[in-house]
């Protein structure tokens, strides 16, 4: 006599990784690296469209080096990496997704504290930058 047993996953965490995560993970792996330059991260892991004068490239980096510090300054075992779709409503109520999949928003947290935000497109970093626009809404800078 033979037993069926359905293949049921209870956990999400047994689920293989999905490719934003894979990106995501990378992303802080390279942050954390002190032998890695700013500029090199920049080049291999953000998307950048608009045109990049100096002074713009110097705000960029001066931007993903506050995260990057951030990140070094924290155990990144510790890290949450949290979809959008999985946060309670009233944490994402007030972000404007402005046409944006919101598949592609990870929160980075530990202990419940915001790290960082972050939107993907193309299998690159679009955003590390979740500003208010007014109106008690939020909504990601590309660049």
């Amino acid at each position: 006599m033979a037993f069926l047993v359905p293949n049921i996953n209870f956990a999400q965490e047994n689920r293989v990784p999905d490719s934003n995560l894979v990106i995501v993970k990378k992303f802080v792996t390279a942050l954390n690296d002190p032998n890695i330059a700013t500029d090199v991260i920049l080049s291999q892991h953000i998307i950048i469209n608009k045109k990049l004068t100096d002074e713009y490239f110097e705000y960029l980096e001066a931007s993903l080096n506050e995260v990057r510090l951030n990140i070094q300054m924290k155990d990144i075992s510790q890290i949450q990496y949290l979809n959008y779709h999985q946060l309670p409503k009233k944490e994402t109520r007030d972000i404007d997704l402005e046409g944006k999949n919101a598949s592609n928003i990870y929160f980075l947290k530990i202990k419940d504290r915001l790290i960082v935000s972050l939107y993907l497109e193309a299998d690159k970093i679009a955003s590390f930058t979740l500003v208010s626009k007014g109106n008690n809404l939020a909504h990601f800078v590309t660049y």
